[in-house]
């Protein structure tokens, strides 16, 4: 790992497994994430849910290892072992004492280079997927946050549900699994992110050791289709107490320096119980128990969003609150005061990140991945720092200015 001002550049084993490793005393612990180009925006139509599947299927055993032995022999060292599936990458990872360091690296390895793809375990794990699925259609809110980003891009595929659907999933065959991990788990789509109290040399030959033999493969660079900013509005029938409701608006790409200001945007928006609308729609007027806004970030695009829930007699009145406080930002803009406290916020809850070798290791995996470099914690803080006033009310006034989308979740 070479150190210029700004960033860290990624390493390189010598059989060309890119990683990157941060060393941190102050944790008793390691934890080991790896990176895959396998998620919902790769898939196709009649692949949806492939990546999800695949998430599920490798650890229902190995060449060397049962389903239980997979996550036994990292439980019993008081370890953890899980995954998850995003829209843009599949994160694998295991956090155990830095002692167990190599039980990691060996148990992530295996199922990553070694999944068996049993039928009968796949299709008793279909049935599982299938569970899974149901619960989120069980969940308002949840439903309301993906359809957010079908209110943003349409059927654009990075609005694909990482779950995937119900009649894909079903129809998925084993020979559609093996094809799809053969295309991306490969040395040229992994990334091998590590953060805890451990020595870089030593870790660098554990990688090494346990992942030369991955296979080698064609790179993935591009995703099926360019997004393009739609803002629909989006209509979901489900029965409940509540109207679930979500207003989009544009957003920025991860880690770009406009991606810090709509952090800011959305925290005083909603980020936090002193944000404009958590003390309009809860504090003051009682209309709403949650209310809430959050950035969307992707490593070529972004959207902005705010959720709240109410009954349906009290909905159109939140939404119109909502509307109305966007156009107070977009003409009115807003104080030094409310600027300074929400650039301190920001820097605030940066540092108090750092706390969290989980989130160290999925920022760094990510713009490792992605950037091919990571941005040195220093530097972040140096750009929060050095955001300006006029700066931030341009483009808290740009954003505002954007059209909107809006998504509609319950008894309508």
């Amino acid at each position: 790992m070479t150190k210029s001002k700004e960033y860290f550049s990624v390493d390189k084993t010598s059989s060309g497994i890119r990683y990157f490793i941060e060393e941190n005393k102050s944790f008793p612990s390691v934890i080991i994430g790896v990176f895959v180009k396998s998620g919902s925006r790769y898939e196709r139509k009649n692949e949806l849910g492939i990546a999800h599947f695949i998430e599920h299927a490798v650890f229902k055993g190995t060449k060397r290892r049962s389903s239980f032995q997979v996550s036994h022999e990292i439980e019993r060292l008081g370890g953890s072992l899980n995954a998850y599936t995003s829209s843009e990458y599949s994160l694998f990872y295991t956090k155990l004492l830095s002692k167990h360091a190599k039980k990691g690296f060996d148990i992530l390895s295996d199922i990553l280079i070694n999944p068996l793809f049993n039928k009968t375990l796949l299709n008793r794990e279909r049935a599982v997927i299938m569970e899974e699925i149901n619960e989120y259609y069980d969940t308002p809110q949840d439903i309301c946050q993906a359809e957010v980003l079908r209110s943003i891009w349409g059927n654009n595929s990075i609005a694909n549900n990482p779950l995937g659907e119900k009649e894909t999933v079903e129809k998925l065959k084993r020979s559609d699994l093996l094809k799809w991990f053969n295309n991306s788990f490969n040395k040229e789509n992994i990334f091998v992110s590590v953060v805890g109290n451990i020595d870089k040399k030593t870790i660098s030959n554990y990688i090494e050791e346990y992942f030369s033999n991955m296979p080698h493969g064609s790179k993935i660079d591009t995703f099926n289709e360019l997004p393009t900013f739609l803002f629909q509005k989006r209509l979901f029938k489900k029965d409940g107490a509540q109207i679930h409701l979500a207003i989009t608006l544009k957003g920025e790409k991860s880690f770009s320096r406009r991606s810090i200001l709509q952090s800011m945007y959305t925290t005083i928006l909603g980020g936090n119980m002193s944000s404009r609308l958590f003390q309009k729609l809860r504090e003051k007027s009682g209309l709403v128990y949650t209310v809430y806004a959050y950035p969307v970030n992707f490593s070529d695009t972004g959207g902005t969003t705010i959720y709240a829930s109410a009954l349906p007699e009290n909905i159109e009145k939140v939404e119109n609150i909502i509307n109305k406080e966007i156009d107070n930002i977009r003409v009115k803009g807003l104080s030094k005061e409310e600027f300074q406290d929400v650039r301190e916020y920001i820097l605030g809850n940066l540092v108090l990140g750092l706390e969290s070798s989980s989130g160290r290791m999925q920022r760094n995996g990510m713009q490792g991945m992605f950037q091919g470099k990571v941005k040195s914690i220093k530097t972040l803080m140096q750009e929060v720092e050095s955001v300006r006033f006029d700066e931030f009310l341009t483009f808290a006034r740009d954003t505002s200015s954007s059209k909107r989308g809006k998504v509609l979740v319950g008894d309508l």
